[in-house]
């Protein structure tokens, strides 16, 4: 199996945690049933907002720069960055940079469809 992640429609969360999410990879897009994978592009200034899941999440910085916080952690991030975040404890990601800061989101077990995370699985299905 090969995505090309570029032509995977997304869907806008509004502000004010700005950013465009995109999955690649879920049991309802693909019947992949590990993991969802997703992209979360965050425009300059914007936020993934502090929030938590029910599995693990652990996302690669992609493109960008920015700051995190997983629990009372609170740490710079760049290209190459791996962030861990443990099932349960709250976490964010903030560009504080001047260009998208590119997020790639494994979550293991996979997300319940809610919210934008759902309308982001029925843009991906409908591109199929």
């Amino acid at each position: 199996m090969f995505i090309k992640g570029w032509q995977v429609p997304g869907v806008e969360v509004p502000p004010p945690n700005k950013r465009l999410l995109k999955v690649l990879m879920s049991p309802e897009v693909n019947g992949t049933h590990d993991l969802t994978l997703l992209f979360s592009l965050i425009p300059p200034g914007s936020t993934t907002g502090v929030h938590t899941h029910e599995g693990v999440e652990i996302q690669y910085v992609a493109t960008g720069r920015g700051e995190s916080t997983v629990g009372d952690e609170k740490s710079s991030v760049e290209p190459d960055t791996i962030i861990h975040a443990p099932a349960g404890i709250s976490h964010e990601v903030r560009n504080t940079g001047d260009e998208t800061l590119k997020l790639v989101c494994f979550f293991i077990p996979p997300l319940e469809p809610t919210g934008y995370f759902e309308k982001a699985i029925q843009a991906a299905k409908q591109s199929r």
